[in-house]
């Protein structure tokens, strides 16, 4: 601030003391820092008062030179080295805030970093004076015992306040005894370390204290002693945790001791606060502990309370906390012990709209410094807003307020923003109850369901329901979530489909709760599953996806491909590579949630039929390309010293055509260099073993099922060939012996994983295969050969039309095509450069080798041929019977004598 702030008249007394009774050492500071010092003054008696006593370290503590923390040994020096350094710190750090140098993300890390050097120097000191007297704490196997210090809450997530407690957990490694002259239990000995670093830290002497240690939220908490082993704590959380625990160890982070030791522990407890699957429970038993949090709130009389009242803190903490306990388990990359680090995790994912988290980032940030500019007044802990004129003035002041309304009127705002997301994503479910008909019949007293048309099957569910569930909780809540959707039920066909994936969901209470829970799921599930037998089967088959029902600005926008590949990376990342199960899970769950999105986005006609098969093929690629990182991992496991690889997955078929469909299996071709001479073994051993792996992470069935089926047929030489190909051999191969219908299926073939130079080369081959010179003739009867002994293999048998083999289908066209580029490619190698029939269609146009009327009546046909199998395939419904197939036929038949001649 260049000039001096205008002070409120309450204000002015104590600063003018200050001013006039620091006169001379402020009259050594920069001019800036006169300025601010009126500021700084006014906002915090704290910083003013230690001014006063301390005049002479004023100059010192702006420039960041802190006391030493030499102690000579004693436990007295240490605590009082320890707290004057603490002090000066805390004045220079609430300086900063209140002049408004600093962010307050700044500040709040600041604040956790001299926590966690207090805690480290106050472990270092009394662990040395603990082996001085009683020896070094061993395990019973004679190795050494560790301590370590594991923070949870602010400090877990390096968001100290200024006058936060520090919640600990202390914890060592097992049983044993230490080894010095006065032996000790690990027990004792631990036990004794930790009551004296609390002691170090929270003890007030005369220089005060360093930070309250809250030690509370141990297993079983004050009845407990306050150091645990390892495998106690393992055990207790196994068997005894509770809900709010997993709440706390979201922010778990090692801080002091063997951090090491922390760290496993950590690593250990992740089932307990991540569940593999997706924890819809996680809402509602947030929305619990919420209500329960009001009810204090409210009894205390602290409705202005910034952290635990309406729209504060702790509902942005909830809000955030509720997407990583619920998705945490499926995708690692949302585990974060920060706040931000953890919203930009959901933001990344598009798990919750990017304006609302822009909002959430702006209120918490404004009452984190809110919050610390009230806390540096006095050095105290609080979070209810003042009510008497000077502390509000002197917040107004820290902030930049003009005076307390314009403050308050900011604080509001921020509070309404906050609490309105709250509300909305925390709402109770709907509280409509069942009729007492329903209820009856439900219960097994009598009565029968009202939607006659299905119940049949409402009963069958009901019957199987008490058999898995009996009487309870469960049993109640899927009578009620059934209630609900019944009520949503339009035709008969959608309702068996959504009855069926209710079938599956019995016994397993998360997805019967999110369901219930949600009125916008529920009108997903009926929606979805009334326009797609396929996607109703899809839902049952993996109910994992049913999270994605939630938001349907999320479940009809497919996932774009730079942010497929971040969260298949972020995902991975989460997770141990020695983990391979899990591993493969995250490629399952990502394109299991991706295709579904794409086939909502399908079904409610927001995609067209060639974006659709774009759409997948992408997906296909990317997971093909993060099955190969795998892959090259599992190498990596075994020879640690890899070069790059020239190795290149080339895709045929569908996949290269980027035409494919919800279920396609994947046409794939491995090739790689054998001329590469730094890998640990024989080229064509090392690249078979490294496509085993990739195979194994696609095809190999888990919990999630399949990433996708693979096909490997088309390799050189098919299924008695080698599986992995060396561009050589390949080179040869398509020179020399390769047919007709191999060079036919060369059209659809590109590089979609692997090196850049090895997929430039194959690309390179296959523009010279594809442009060589051919009899015209010779070609077109091998081409017409191979057609018909594929319609007598795969045609209809009983007259119908069938869009991809009848005359005048898919394939026809698709022959038409192929043989065009095979034909005059050697003079128009333009019509290969695109592997898609469309566009090779369109370029056909382009070079004259049919009228530009033709290949758009050749493309369109295509298009709706693909459109009619696609629809078939989703819905269940038979293709129409008005397709023109004759006008197609005939169509096909002149451009075939055209491109012939």
């Amino acid at each position: 601030m260049s000039d001096a702030p205008s002070l409120a008249a309450v204000l002015q007394p104590a600063v003018e003391a200050a001013e006039s009774a620091l006169e001379q050492p402020l009259g050594r500071l920069a001019p800036e820092r006169r300025t601010q010092a009126r500021r700084v003054f006014a906002a915090s008696p704290f910083v003013r008062d230690w001014c006063l006593r301390h005049p002479e370290q004023i100059e010192a503590m702006l420039g960041g030179d802190l006391p030493p923390l030499d102690h000579g040994g004693e436990r007295e020096a240490f605590d009082a080295a320890l707290r004057r350094y603490r002090n000066q710190a805390m004045v220079r750090i609430a300086w900063q805030e209140l002049a408004g140098l600093v962010s307050p993300e700044q500040t709040v890390t600041e604040l956790s970093a001299l926590a966690e050097l207090s805690l480290q120097r106050a472990v270092a000191f009394h662990w040395e004076r603990m082996r001085e007297r009683h020896g070094e704490a061993r395990l019973r196997d004679g190795g050494v015992a560790g301590f370590a210090v594991v923070a949870l809450g602010k400090l877990g997530g390096r968001e100290l306040n200024f006058s936060s407690d520090v919640d600990v957990i202390f914890a060592y490694a097992g049983a044993g005894q230490s080894d010095g002259p006065k032996p000790l239990d690990n027990e004792q000995y631990f036990v004794r370390l930790g009551q004296r670093v609390v002691a170090s830290l929270q003890d007030r002497t005369p220089d005060g204290f360093v930070f309250r240690v809250d030690l509370r939220l141990r297993p079983f908490g004050e009845k407990s002693p306050i150091a645990h082993p390892l495998p106690a704590l393992e055990d207790y959380y196994a068997a005894h945790g509770r809900g709010w625990e997993r709440y706390a160890w979201v922010k778990a982070r090692a801080v002091a001791g063997d951090l090491e030791l922390g760290r496993q522990l950590i690593r250990t407890l992740q089932p307990f606060v991540y569940r593999r699957y997706l924890d819809y429970g996680a809402i509602a038993a947030l929305r619990e502990m919420k209500q329960q949090i009001d009810e204090q709130v409210r009894a205390r009389g602290h409705e202005q309370d910034i952290k635990l009242g309406w729209g504060g803190i702790r509902e942005v903490e909830f809000i955030v906390q509720v997407f990583q306990l619920m998705r945490g388990g499926a995708e690692p990359g949302l585990r974060s012990a920060s706040i931000m680090q953890a919203l930009e995790a959901i933001d990344s994912r598009e798990l919750y709209p990017a304006e609302r988290i822009a909002e959430l980032r702006e209120a918490y940030w404004f009452l984190r410094r809110l919050e610390n500019c009230w806390q540096a007044q006095r050095d105290q802990q609080s979070h209810v807003m003042p009510n008497d004129e000077e502390p509000r003035q002197a917040l107004a002041c820290a902030l930049g307020f003009d005076g307390w309304d314009a403050l308050d009127s900011q604080l509001q705002l921020q509070r309404a923003r906050v609490h309105a997301q709250f509300a909305e994503l925390f709402a109770q479910p709907d509280e409509r109850e069942p009729d007492p008909q329903w209820l009856s019949w439900w219960q097994g007293q009598g009565g029968s369901p009202p939607a006659s048309q299905v119940a049949e099957q409402m009963e069958a569910l009901r019957q199987r329901a008490d058999k898995r569930l009996g009487a309870g909780e469960q049993h109640e809540r899927l009578g009620e979530l059934l209630f609900l959707l019944s009520a949503q039920f339009e035709d008969e066909a959608g309702a068996e489909r959504v009855l069926a994936v209710l079938d599956n969901l019995v016994g397993r209470g998360n997805y019967i709760e999110l369901l219930a829970d949600s009125a916008v799921a529920r009108r997903a599930l009926v929606n979805l599953c009334g326009q797609s037998a396929w996607l109703a089967q899809e839902i049952r088959q993996y109910p994992m996806v049913l999270s994605e029902l939630l938001d349907p600005t999320r479940l009809y926008a497919p996932l774009q491909r730079d942010m497929l590949r971040e969260q298949l990376q972020a995902n991975l990342a989460g997770l141990p590579v020695e983990d391979i199960e899990a591993r493969m899970d995250v490629l399952r769950r990502v394109r299991h949630v991706a295709m579904l999105r794409i086939a909502a986005a399908d079904v409610s006609a927001a995609l067209p039929i060639m974006r659709v098969s774009d759409r997948l093929s992408e997906l296909a690629e990317e997971i093909v390309g993060a099955a190969l990182g795998e892959a090259r991992r599992q190498m990596l496991q075994r020879y640690p010293e890899l070069p790059e690889l020239a190795f290149a997955v080339i895709g045929y078929g569908k996949l290269g055509g980027l035409e494919l469909g919800y279920t396609s299996d994947l046409d794939l071709v491995f090739v790689y260099d054998a001329e590469q001479t730094d890998l640990p073994l024989d080229p064509a051993v090392f690249y078979t073993r490294l496509v085993k792996h990739l195979i194994h992470f696609l095809a190999t069935p888990t919990g999630a099922g399949t990433a996708y089926e693979i096909d490997t047929r088309l390799r050189p030489s098919g299924r008695s060939g080698l599986l992995v190909t060396s561009l050589q051999g390949l080179e040869r191969y398509q020179r020399e012996q390769a047919w007709t219908w191999e060079h036919q299926a060369l059209i659809r073939a590109r590089p979609v994983a692997g090196s850049e130079r090895v997929g430039e080369a194959f690309n390179r081959l296959r523009e010279e295969i594809l442009g060589r010179p051919r009899d015209l003739a010779t070609l077109r009867g091998e081409v017409d050969d191979m057609r018909e002994k594929m319609r007598g293999e795969l045609g209809p048998r009983n007259g119908d039309f069938q869009p991809k083999q009848s005359p005048g289908g898919i394939v026809d066209i698709e022959f038409l095509v192929q043989f065009a580029v095979l034909a005059h490619c050697a003079r128009h190698p333009q019509i290969a450069r695109f592997t898609d029939v469309i566009r090779i269609c369109e370029e056909l146009g382009r070079a004259g080798l049919v009228s530009a009327e033709d290949a758009q009546a050749l493309a369109e046909a295509y298009r709706e041929l693909r459109s009619l199998v696609h629809q078939h395939f989703l819905s269940g419904e038979a293709a129409p019977r008005d397709f023109d197939s004759a006008a197609v036929q005939a169509l096909i038949s002149r451009l075939q004598a055209r491109l012939s001649g």
